[in-house]
């Protein structure tokens, strides 16, 4: 594992009757602070590609069935690729 990488891990999933869930995440502030990079990054390259943030959202969402993912024994999520 990457020692530089952060770790994320669900600490509640609250399901609604609407068929939504509410989930609380716990990270470390290294974590947090990879996150906060990656987020800036992100805005940075849908500032200079003229790109609303919801389009690359919406565009991630309908391509996620492109290619399937399966995790292996080691817990890293691999493409069948």
């Amino acid at each position: 594992m990457n020692k530089d990488a952060g770790i994320i891990g669900v600490e509640t999933v609250k399901e609604n009757e609407d068929g939504s869930a509410d989930y609380t995440f716990h990270m470390d502030a290294h974590t947090r602070g990879l996150l906060a990079e990656e987020g800036l990054r992100l805005v940075i390259h849908c500032a200079a590609a003229q790109m609303d943030i919801q389009e690359v959202y919406d565009f991630i969402e309908k391509n996620m069935g492109l290619t399937e993912y399966k995790q292996g024994e080691d817990n890293e999520i691999r493409s069948n690729d």
